[in-house]
């Protein structure tokens, strides 16, 4: 729900393609929902979760790189009528109400260490921002074909990789022959590629030995610059389309450059950002037109990327910052479709965050006062996000969205305790 970037609203970008884990997670995420919500109706049910999900699919039209979905309505709307089922089921059988949950004090004070815990494996790690991780095994290319997607539409009139980091001025010269001396530094690859897409797309644009000496170089270096004279000829590509891609398929890259509508996105594969490059990707505002030939280029300095569209800045991120994650030992162990990067930032702290108001309460009692639970409740959320910037985070912005986030677990469990 929080986007990395704004795009103009259109019906287009919906796609209702049927995925069948896709279908079953939206279903479990809106359960709770219908649990919710048990003992009033089921048509209340059905109604809260039909118009949560349509809304939310419906601010993603506006979201980039987000994929709204009527089949993703349907999954949550369903969700919400079987956790609605579900809890009236357990009442009729356990004769308990699945909306409260008895739990004695001793088990509740130990959500205290529990969250401690927790909170430092999310903010104890070093972050690592090289090209380690990269796989000598992926391939240059031109276009989606070799990953398996729809091909991108367009052309590629020159592509160059530098085995260094350009200077904004640099990019800005290369945007204007002429204007001032060439790079030092010459590139390590440089094509002009055949206005035969097809052919692009089917094959690799190196021969083997070129693409291990291409990977040896930039990894050694740590920095690279790739600059990417193109025209696309449609502006109604999602996915991303990828327009040069240095990768295996679609969840494994060392780098790749896409389109999406008037937008572009790059992503690099860093241990820091994942095998998909995507935490954070690289989107920039309403950049392309259609049958226009822009020269883009892409620069990774060793821990900040950036984005320029005809030597301007376009989008920058940088990819050292320290973020709260959470450490490969624990990922290794949960399955590989789970979204973790959301998990990371929506969900982690806001649940330690829970956990820890919980245990105070168990410490200290529950204050009869309102007032009183909703103080206690904020301040023991405070306490998890206010450590988990200090320690976790570099990112001003996204301290205090973890910040508030955790304030807001812990009026929620405030407000829901009862003596």
């Amino acid at each position: 729900m929080i986007p990395v970037g704004f795009r103009h609203p259109s019906l287009r970008f919906i796609d209702n393609e049927f995925q069948t884990a896709d279908f079953i997670n939206n279903i479990i995420l809106y359960m709770p929902l219908g649990i919710a919500l048990s003992g009033t109706s089921l048509l209340r049910a059905l109604l809260f979760g039909l118009f949560l999900a349509t809304g939310a699919e419906a601010w993603q039209l506006g979201c980039l790189d987000r994929i709204p979905s009527l089949m993703d309505v349907a999954g949550n709307t369903f969700g919400s009528v079987v956790g609605y089922l579900v809890a009236a089921i357990l009442v009729r059988v356990t004769g308990h109400d699945p909306k409260a949950l008895r739990i004695s004090r001793p088990l509740a004070a130990a959500t205290i260490p529990i969250a401690i815990v927790g909170t430092i494996l999310l903010v104890h790690h070093r972050t690592v921002s090289d090209l380690s991780d990269w796989s000598p095994r992926f391939h240059l290319a031109i276009g989606n074909e070799l990953t398996g997607d729809r091909p991108w539409a367009g052309s590629v009139s020159r592509l160059a990789i530098y085995p260094f980091a350009m200077s904004s001025s640099q990019v800005s010269n290369l945007a204007q022959p002429g204007v001032s001396p060439a790079p030092a530094e010459p590139p390590i690859v440089d094509l002009t590629p055949p206005a035969d897409s097809a052919t692009l797309n089917a094959h690799p644009l190196l021969p083997r030995q070129e693409e291990l000496r291409l990977y040896e170089t930039l990894v050694s270096r740590n920095q690279f610059t790739l600059v990417v004279a193109m025209r696309p000829s449609s502006l109604d590509q999602t996915g991303p389309a990828r327009i040069v891609t240095y990768s295996q398929d679609a969840f494994n890259r060392n780098f790749t450059l896409g389109q999406i509508n008037k937008a572009l996105t790059f992503r690099l594969r860093t241990p820091a950002s994942g095998p998909n490059g995507v935490d954070p990707a690289l989107y920039t505002g309403s950049v392309l037109s259609a049958g226009h030939t822009s020269l883009v280029a892409a620069v990774y300095d060793g821990r900040v990327s950036r984005l320029y569209v005809d030597g301007k800045p376009a989008a920058q991120a940088d990819l050292g910052a320290r973020r709260p994650r959470i450490g490969r030992h624990v990922t290794s162990w949960l399955p590989g479709s789970l979204p973790v990067r959301e998990i990371e930032l929506g969900g982690a702290e806001m649940l330690l965050a829970g956990l820890f108001s919980l245990g105070v309460f168990a410490c200290i009692g529950v204050p009869r006062p309102l007032s009183m639970r909703l103080l206690v409740g904020a301040a023991a959320g405070i306490a998890i996000g206010g450590a988990t910037w200090l320690f976790g985070i570099s990112e001003a912005r996204l301290g205090m969205r973890i910040l508030l986030e955790c304030a807001a677990a812990g009026l929620v469990i405030a407000a829901s305790v009862q003596v």
